[in-house]
């Protein structure tokens, strides 16, 4: 897992100011949803969702489950709206209104306890 302390690696396509949590093998960084908190899962190798290895498809499932809960239990919270992109790197999209940017750290915290580092 990466530390705390280390400069986060590269993602193509990702500002790295946007950057809210990481490890070695996705990135959580947010994106500009209106009036939404609008989060994106990124995976940062080139695999497509179909092409996913067994063990990448199950993080990707179990990242995103955590994610929808630790979202939908933050204060005023609504339902979370999931999407997702096609293209070589796999992507999920978070999108929930009525949560503000300065609940990043808390939702970065709250993922990094199952690993990875908060970055926000």
């Amino acid at each position: 897992m990466l530390e705390s302390a280390e400069t986060p690696l590269e993602v193509p396509g990702v500002d790295p100011a946007s950057i809210v949590w990481e490890d070695e093998i996705w990135v959580l960084a947010r994106h500009d949803a209106g009036d939404r908190l609008g989060l994106t899962l990124h995976h940062r190798e080139p695999e497509a969702l179909g092409q996913l290895s067994d063990d990448h498809a199950s993080q990707l499932g179990r990242i995103g489950n955590r994610l929808v809960r630790i979202i939908e239990n933050l204060p005023d919270a609504g339902a979370v709206s999931l999407g997702r992109n096609p293209d070589v790197h796999a992507k999920l999209y978070f999108e929930v209104a009525d949560v503000a940017d300065d609940r990043l750290h808390e939702i970065a915290v709250k993922l990094s306890n199952w690993g990875g580092s908060a970055r926000a």
